[in-house]
């Protein structure tokens, strides 16, 4: 027996066994009664998001959506990336100038006033032009470090090179360079383990996890984020976001009881942390303040409880600064995404508009993904006229370059 007939043996299974009519489980999962039959025949593949949505309305705790994927949380997880040395530009500096500059507390002041400004312009602009910037003051910045002799001085700024570089990561994620944020990871926990902060190194782990979560790696998100977990220096601001890509893995991988633990632990380490993170600011998102919110609402959509998501991510968005465009980009596509899943059409054209009009100057590689998830999921909602007309708007807007 193929994977589709399986799966459509074990779903006609579970809703006669529930109760349900064929045309009560269509309703509620928002496909036809004609498409639902046919996944029950066999005749028609069933998608990841229709499982996860049926092991929700059938109370099935995984078993539907473990038919429609390969992968098992036991399975090796992905291989350690080697660490290399900074393989930056070489500039023209005077070693006794850095060495000087290194022990001048004002002008590493100023260079972390720099590391906030750009952080600042990675939340508006395309990490296209974010890249170079960050990349001409890393530059200067490890020379100074080389050249620096005071321990305490190289200790200093030795975090806060980790804390550019680790930057660096994250826009080459948002630039689609994801091999280049794994390297730049890398580096990042290299240098926080020299500078001597285990507790940021851990962080790094949280940073591949996270990496994973976007790829759709289950199984490495949950191995990364149990690593981060593991380690001892890692404080509790490094355990809560371990915590919440862990929730996000077990999400992907249809394990609700496993995920809603680690939410609730991650709500209570979140609580205990500080708001300031080594080298620099707040480790994770600076833009979100209801973090717990913005995660439970994607496990939760993950987890095929589209509604309750839905609930979850319009209160997190409606306390997203309205300057912050990548977040509110980000996390518009996500509710709309929610709402699609949920039959609430009108309100899911409303909020892919919003994302789409805040996506525009981002570049964002992230914001796409989920654009491109949206623009699959419009394609079964063509007898709504809005919805045609908005799957119209987003395949010009990710065909016409507006969002490269």
């Amino acid at each position: 027996m193929g994977q589709s007939e399986a799966f459509g043996v074990e779903l006609r299974r579970r809703r006669v066994a529930a109760g349900k009519s064929l045309k009560a489980l269509s309703s509620e999962l928002n496909y036809s009664k004609g498409h639902i039959s046919k996944i029950e025949t066999g005749a028609k593949q069933p998608t990841t998001q229709l499982a996860r949505l049926a092991d929700a309305a059938l109370d099935a705790n995984g078993a539907l959506s473990s038919l429609v994927r390969e992968d098992r949380l036991g399975t090796p997880p992905e291989t350690d990336h080697p660490v290399v040395l900074l393989d930056l530009p070489d500039i023209a500096v005077n070693r006794r100038a850095a060495e000087a500059v290194s022990e001048d507390v004002a002008v590493e002041s100023l260079m972390r006033t720099q590391f906030d400004t750009l952080r600042e312009m990675g939340k508006r602009i395309d990490p296209g032009l974010v890249i170079p910037l960050l990349t001409a003051q890393l530059q200067s910045l490890h020379a100074v470090l080389l050249a620096a002799r005071q321990p305490e001085a190289r200790r200093r700024l030795g975090l806060l090179t980790a804390r550019y570089v680790e930057y660096l990561g994250w826009m080459a994620q948002e630039a689609g360079m994801q091999e280049e944020a794994k390297r730049r990871t890398a580096q990042f926990a290299a240098l926080a383990a020299e500078a001597g902060d285990r507790g940021l190194a851990a962080y790094a782990l949280v940073r591949r996890a996270e990496l994973a979560m976007y790829a759709g790696d289950a199984i490495s998100t949950v191995d990364m984020a149990r690593r981060a977990l593991a380690d001892p220096h890692a404080d509790f601001r490094v355990r809560g976001l371990a915590l919440h890509r862990l929730a996000q893995g077990y999400a992907q991988h249809g394990e609700y009881e496993l995920c809603r633990a680690a939410l609730d632990d991650a709500e209570q380490a979140l609580a205990e942390s500080s708001s300031t993170g080594p080298g620099g600011p707040v480790l994770g998102s600076s833009t979100i303040t209801d973090l717990g919110a913005v995660t439970a609402g994607w496990c939760l959509y993950d987890l095929g409880r589209p509604a309750q998501a839905a609930e979850l991510l319009e209160r997190a968005l409606s306390r997203i600064a309205p300057e912050a465009w990548r977040a509110r980009a980000l996390h518009s596509a996500r509710l709309a995404l929610a709402y699609e899943a949920a039959g609430e059409l009108d309100r899911m054209c409303e909020m892919a508009m919003q994302a789409l009009e805040a996506a525009r100057p981002l570049g964002s590689a992230t914001v796409r993904s989920q654009l491109e998830r949206l623009w699959w999921a419009v394609q079964r909602r063509h007898g709504h006229r809005p919805a045609r007309e908005l799957h119209v708007e987003i395949t010009a807007a990710l065909h016409d370059g507006r969002l490269t």
